[in-house]
């Protein structure tokens, strides 16, 4: 009986096969986690700024930059309308922030992006002088508006002197 093989001996060479099995599979797939990152990308986070003025009025069409922590420029873009800027799908790491506005000091932040998060962050800009800084919302606007009426009236007479050059008698 030493040649033959018994019930218990085909059982356990049965067992035997599927822990390798399992173990080879576990194996590969271990492997291929660790070895291609690109099959199994870190999970992302995100970046929502909001860049004000020191009145707290929102600052629209300030330019940003994103860099990574070794200064790479990853990307720039423009605040929306209510002074917004959002950024989707960055490694976690840290980022440098840089942020520009004629009239406004430059700004510049470091933020830390963690995996699956939204980093919020609010940014305030400082006027470049003392004497160009409204005291007031209503007299930043008024002065805005004040401005575009003076725009205006400025194209709509130089419109009409270009429509009368070259008549004659005037």
């Amino acid at each position: 009986m030493a040649g033959e093989e018994t019930r218990h001996d085909l059982w356990l060479k049965r067992i035997n096969t599927w822990i390798a099995i399992v173990g080879g599979s576990v194996a590969s797939i271990a492997g291929a986690y660790n070895f291609l990152p690109s099959i199994f990308p870190p999970a992302q986070g995100d970046i929502a700024a909001v860049v004000r003025e020191q009145g707290g009025a929102p600052v629209p069409r300030a330019l940003v930059e994103l860099l990574t922590s070794q200064n790479v420029l990853v990307g720039t873009s423009e605040t929306d309308r209510d002074g917004r800027y959002i950024k989707k799908a960055l490694e976690p790491g840290s980022y440098i922030l840089k942020v520009r506005r004629g009239g406004f000091e430059p700004q510049v932040a470091t933020v830390n992006v963690a995996s699956k998060k939204t980093t919020d962050l609010e940014l305030v800009l400082r006027f470049r002088s003392r004497a160009q800084a409204p005291t007031n919302p209503l007299a930043a606007s008024t002065s805005q508006t004040q401005a575009n009426a003076i725009r205006s009236a400025l194209e709509e007479t130089g419109a009409a002197w270009i429509k009368n050059l070259g008549k004659p008698g005037r």
